[in-house]
């Protein structure tokens, strides 16, 4: 997995900005988003959070000599936000769209992001679970039964 902040920065910033601009955007008055549409700054905020110390807890636990910058595991992060989630990035990922989506009462930007989580869900996280229970066999299927695949509430 690539932790660089350039995919990140396009995937949940520059993406729903960009796909924002295909619609109306509702709650806004004079250019300004109404007090509802601010509801949406929540998420965005934890969302990039969550992405954050997702990414804080892959450093902390890679190997000194080695940082993950390739798509095939090195090894298996099951600390920090690995904890409550096991794909903290991508819960991250959609709750910033959901707070862009309602940060600028964007309707393209709610079924873009809804488009985009439903394929990870569907398609890239099996393809991951996969391709992890295949590198690390039972230590994956033990972090698996402990964390959920979305998100552990308190």
């Amino acid at each position: 997995m690539l932790l660089a902040p350039p995919p990140h920065f396009f995937g949940y910033v520059v993406a729903p900005l960009a796909v924002s601009r295909r619609g109306r955007r509702y709650g806004w008055r004079g250019g300004r988003p109404s007090k509802r549409n601010l509801v949406g700054l929540l998420p965005l905020a934890a969302g990039a959070g969550l992405i954050a110390w997702a990414a804080v807890s892959h450093y902390s636990e890679s190997p000194p000599d080695r940082i993950q910058t390739s798509p095939v595991p090195e090894y298996l992060v099951t600390g920090g936000a690995y904890t409550l989630s096991r794909n903290p990035m991508y819960v991250g990922g959609m709750a910033m769209w959901t707070g862009w989506a309602v940060l600028l009462g964007s309707l393209p930007v709610a079924g873009a992001g809804a488009a985009l989580f439903t394929g990870m869900a569907k398609v890239g996280v099996p393809f991951e679970e996969r391709m992890l229970h295949k590198h690390f066999g039972s230590t994956y299927d033990s972090y698996r039964e402990r964390v959920p695949r979305w998100l552990k509430l308190l």
